[in-house]
């Protein structure tokens, strides 16, 4: 009984906080859409006209996905950031409540921002393109990768936040290995030699972003279930990765008291 009303208060501080800063969270949604428009934008100017429909939404998926991953990672890393600037770790550990479990409550905006900025790219990106980058091919696949990015994306940031606890290191420093993705996630598999196929979709992230591929073109499924297979036990590897850096932390604070944080 006691579990259910924690989790019940940290739903309601975080409902709460949507709605009272819901115009920074348009505005985060309005740059991210007008970022991703750009950005596609400088990408398809050398594309055949031919083509541009299906570079359209290849691209537009591939930038979802990064989305997904950036949103979720960083709206819990920076929160933790938050939470020690204000000294409620203390107020938390002090009550006997891991203040790991608050962020959780982080899904609220975390999946607000990423379905309101996933509608509001559609209709920006297809309307100025005349294509339905919402035409989907199989809706399993689609959000069985998208399940699978939100894991990975959850997992990462709490790893973050674990790691910004005990160095105090910014968390926009710790997540800028996220960059680095992005790039890796706009190679076509069908361009990576056949040899290297595997070990390309073992790169975090990469596997469940090709089952977003496939699910929304028409083109053959190549190595569809393994990358389901890769991309499920990365996943559960960086939850138990998450998990136990949680853990971690939680133990190194109670061992050495609210003044040990930011402090190996």
């Amino acid at each position: 009984m006691r579990a259910l009303v924690r989790a019940k208060a940290v739903l309601i501080l975080h409902t709460i906080r949507l709605w009272r800063y819901r115009w920074s969270f348009l505005n985060m949604i309005l740059a991210e859409a007008a970022w991703v428009f750009l950005f596609i934008l400088g990408a398809l100017l050398f594309i055949p006209k031919e083509f541009l429909g299906v570079a359209v939404k290849g691209a537009f998926w591939i930038i979802v996905a990064w989305s997904v991953i950036s949103n979720f990672s960083g709206l819990i890393g920076g929160w933790m950031n938050f939470f020690i600037s204000i000294g409620m770790v203390e107020e938390h550990m002090l009550r006997g409540f891991s203040p790991f479990k608050a962020l959780i409550g982080r899904l609220i905006p975390g999946s607000a921002v990423t379905v309101a900025s996933l509608f509001f790219m559609g209709a920006l990106v297809g309307g100025a393109f005349r294509v339905d980058v919402f035409a989907v091919e199989d809706v399993p696949l689609l959000l069985l990768g998208m399940i699978l990015l939100v894991v990975k994306g959850l997992s990462y940031g709490f790893t973050v936040a674990s790691i910004a606890v005990r160095t105090s290191v910014p968390q926009n420093l710790l997540e800028i290995l996220n960059f680095g993705f992005i790039g890796l996630m706009m190679v076509p598999l069908s361009s990576v030699p056949e040899k290297a196929r595997l070990l390309y979709l073992a790169i975090p992230y990469i596997a469940p972003t090709h089952l977003l591929k496939v699910a929304t073109s028409s083109a053959p499924k190549m190595l569809v279930y393994e990358a389901m297979a890769i991309s499920s036990v990365e996943s559960v590897i960086m939850l138990f990765l998450a998990i136990t850096s949680m853990k971690l932390v939680n133990s190194w604070i109670l061992r050495n008291g609210v003044r040990a944080i930011g402090f190996w």
